[in-house]
């Protein structure tokens, strides 16, 4: 018994005591070998560095401009945020890109080294065509399959039934530190200019380092450039942009044709600029737009009580929204946070310090189109079926003539969105605009413009190509005298000559805040008293706007 215990404990010192001894045994067996056999199959881990005379060589990958969805068909290049040979990884921003929804940034799909850059700055890219170039090593390479490009001029270029490998990935760039002219960027020595001032002073070999700039906190227009230009101070031996594609730009005799100036002796007399951006995609949207045949329809809503409600509730903005908080409040939000953990405070970008009205009036809109579900619907590009939904998407333009022109951004769920939550999102938008979070990027199924805040009283809105059924303008609110309701009668009956004057004591007349609006509506779809009945809804609920608690939704 004593034997067999012993033996057991010995046994895993015999056990190691062997396998030490077949180690020693093996090792001494492999240094008989001869030495080239270490080199016949060399491990996985070598073979990825294999040179280009091997099999294992190198591959180019094309990444090629996918659809990046709600009709988009090209691109312009704003900016290269790499350069040719440069080491990125996936999902790495190459390419800033301007279209006419918004500027976003696309990144790379994949890991290697930069080959080919395919376009200058300026340069229009349509979708499947080729953004640039990525090297990668071979065993990489056939992890990735090279779709075929889209083919735009096909009805089903835009959703292609492929997988795309290269899709071109929307990050919003809200999270990054923007001037407060969020459409212009440093470029060499912090110098401040537009895509389109950089144009023009490439193309006419004009150093910005050496134009005065007369914009905000120093920045070059294109006055500048062009009045640096006409006193004959642009040279041909201007310093080169460090831009990874300026040496590109003077590969391209169109651009500097298409920005030729007629000169009379050393100064030019006038200077063609190309359209680009938002304005070129405005030119095509709306050529196109002239196939809708339109139908439009005009009211004037008294919006006094609305104000009045809007007063109100700007007093009583929550502490979620509220841009300021004093101390008393930021306790009372945290007693809040400590029973309702779910309950925070907004992002700082998009808390507000006051109620306007057009949330409001967005929001009767909303109420309205329960009513009237036609115009919850877009036209499919086939033009022969809507896409009804269910949301209550809608659009609103915002003018940002430093961002390039007029946007369309998307306010979606509005019918679950409290006026306070519309706000805040507007408010997001006036401070991101042009480069809007993806959520607000899309199309909505109607568009309000508040062109009133500039001036005029009335407008004809143009529907956009985009399938939308209608579109509204707001004229410039003003205050004007009106009867009462109960005199309004006697005044009417006094027009019609069925009452004396001599028999009315008085007739009350007050002031009211009037606003007039005009709608436009697809008449290929839309009757003229569907869109009729739609305004008069949201008229009455304008006018009336307690009904939108009555309502319930």
């Amino acid at each position: 018994m004593i034997a067999r215990r012993a033996s057991r404990l010995l046994r895993p010192t015999i056990t190691t005591a062997r396998v030490a001894t077949r180690q020693r045994l093996a090792q001494e067996q492999l240094s008989l070998l001869p030495r080239v056999s270490s080199a016949v199959v060399p491990p996985r881990s070598w073979r990825s560095f294999a040179s280009a005379s091997m099999n294992q060589a190198a591959v180019s990958k094309p990444f090629l401009l996918a659809d990046i969805g709600e009709g988009i068909t090209e691109v312009e290049i704003v900016k290269w945020l790499i350069e040719d040979g440069q080491q990125i990884e996936m999902f790495d921003p190459i390419v800033e890109v301007m279209s006419d929804k918004a500027t976003v940034e696309i990144t790379s799909p994949y890991s290697g080294r930069v080959k080919a850059l395919n376009g200058a700055v300026g340069d229009v890219i349509r979708v499947g065509k080729t953004l640039c170039e990525v090297e990668m090593d071979a065993e990489e390479g056939e992890k990735v399959e090279t779709p075929s490009a889209p083919t735009v001029d096909s009805p089903n270029a835009a959703h292609p039934s492929n997988a795309v490998p290269e899709k071109a990935y929307l990050v919003s760039s809200t999270s990054k530190t923007e001037p407060s002219t969020l459409t212009t960027e440093v470029i060499d020595r912090e110098v401040w200019a537009t895509p389109a001032t950089r144009r023009i002073a490439r193309e006419h070999s004009v150093n910005l380092n050496r134009v005065p700039g007369t914009g905000k906190d120093g920045r070059v227009t294109k006055t500048d450039v062009l009045d640096f230009i006409a006193q004959g101070a642009g040279a041909p031996s201007a310093a080169p942009s460090s831009s990874p594609v300026a040496s590109t730009s003077s590969a391209t005799p169109t651009s500097s044709a298409q920005s030729s100036s007629s000169a009379t002796g050393s100064s030019a007399a006038s200077t063609t600029v190309a359209l680009t951006g938002v304005r070129k995609a405005m030119f095509k949207a709306m050529t196109a737009s002239l196939s809708i045949p339109h139908f439009s329809y005009s009211e004037t809503l008294d919006v006094t009580l609305l104000e009045r409600l809007r007063i109100s509730l700007n007093s009583h903005i929550p502490l979620t929204h509220r841009a300021t908080l004093t101390p008393a409040e930021e306790a009372q939000l945290s007693a809040i946070q400590n029973f309702s953990p779910s309950t925070t405070r907004l992002p700082e970008a998009e808390r507000i310090q006051k109620l306007t009205l057009l949330p409001l009036l967005i929001k009767c809109l909303s109420q309205a189109l329960y009513d009237h579900p036609l115009f919850l619907s877009l036209l499919a590009p086939t033009h022969d079926a809507l896409i009804l939904r269910k949301s209550h998407d809608i659009s609103i333009a915002l003018s940002a003539p430093s961002g390039g022109g007029l946007y369309t951004p998307l306010l979606p769920n509005v019918d679950s969105s409290s006026p306070y939550d519309l706000a805040s999102q507007i408010t997001l938008l006036q401070k991101t605009v042009p480069r809007f979070p993806p959520k607000h990027s899309g199309t909505g199924s109607i568009t309000l413009s508040n062109v009133g805040v500039v001036g005029g009283t009335t407008t004809h809105p143009i529907i956009p190509p985009t399938g939308q059924l209608a579109i509204g303008a707001m004229g410039k609110i003003r205050v004007e005298p009106r009867y009462t309701k109960g005199s309004l009668v006697e005044a009417k009956k006094i027009a019609q000559g069925l009452l004396d004057e001599s028999e009315v004591e008085l007739l009350r007349v007050e002031p009211r805040m009037l606003m007039d609006v005009t709608f436009s509506a697809d008449h290929r779809v839309v009757e003229g008293v569907e869109l009729a009945k739609l305004v008069e809804s949201w008229k009455r609920i304008v006018e009336e706007p307690g009904r939108m608690s009555g309502l319930g939704r």
